[in-house]
């Protein structure tokens, strides 16, 4: 490993949880919904699984490509709604929503990405006026079948699903068990990992191997892998 640090952030109920790498060195750390930006240092590469890059009107391109990669288990990615809706949110009534998100992207949105709406505009516009290349969009179950070149792993919330994501995790981090062990009491264990394979990725975005959908991608939004 490079002794870059890395972060991989992902949301957990209280918040944001963050596991930070410098060389091989791990930290965990934790913040509320409204704190995105204490668990970004300067000097860092960071990996979150939130939506950078809202757009005022249609759908993702990259939403579309990673459902389509990650084919029956295509239900784990969410489209992200336009920023109007977003910023309608679950305070707003659904008609209200539901109309708004058929006139700018075509279709009704979910109560669950709703529910998100709050993270995903702090997120967005913490990233707005930040360098591309220091803070990526991650999915993480795209990370994870990236890393296991085995395809969508069982549901997250499954024993089968946590065992499948540690031992992919394991081939890059052979102490993974005792990192996880090191996660605040507070988060769940699927937050912890899903937060390390935002580093994983982040990793290999600041070693120049990541690979994003779109391929190519010279702007947001896209997700990297």
């Amino acid at each position: 490993m490079s002794a870059r640090t890395v972060v991989g952030i992902d949301g957990y109920p209280r918040g944001w949880v963050a596991a930070v790498s410098v060389g091989s060195r791990w930290s965990w750390a934790t913040a509320a919904v409204d704190g995105f930006g204490d668990l970004c240092p300067a000097d860092a590469v960071i990996g979150v699984d939130m939506p950078i890059g809202i757009l005022t009107s249609g759908q993702r391109e990259c939403d579309l490509l990673a459902k389509a990669a990650l084919g029956h288990a295509s239900s784990r990615v969410f489209i992200t709604p336009p920023r109007g809706v977003l910023e309608l949110g679950l305070a707003a009534p659904n008609d209200r929503v539901q109309d708004a998100s058929r006139t700018l992207m075509g279709s009704g949105v979910s109560r669950q990405a709703l529910g998100l709406a709050s993270r995903v505009l702090a997120v967005d516009d913490f990233v707005a006026e930040r360098p591309a290349t220091r803070i990526v969009e991650v999915h993480p179950e795209l990370s994870f079948a990236r890393m296991s070149d085995s395809g969508p792993l069982a549901s997250k919330k499954s024993a089968a699903g946590v065992g499948q994501r540690m031992a992919a995790l394991e081939s890059w981090l052979p102490d993974v068990a005792t990192v996880v062990g090191q996660a605040p009491d507070d988060v769940p264990i699927d937050d912890a990992l899903d937060a390390l394979a935002c580093a994983w990725t982040a990793r290999r975005w600041a070693d120049g191997r990541a690979e994003l959908l779109p391929e190519r991608a010279r702007q947001r939004p896209f997700i990297a892998t």
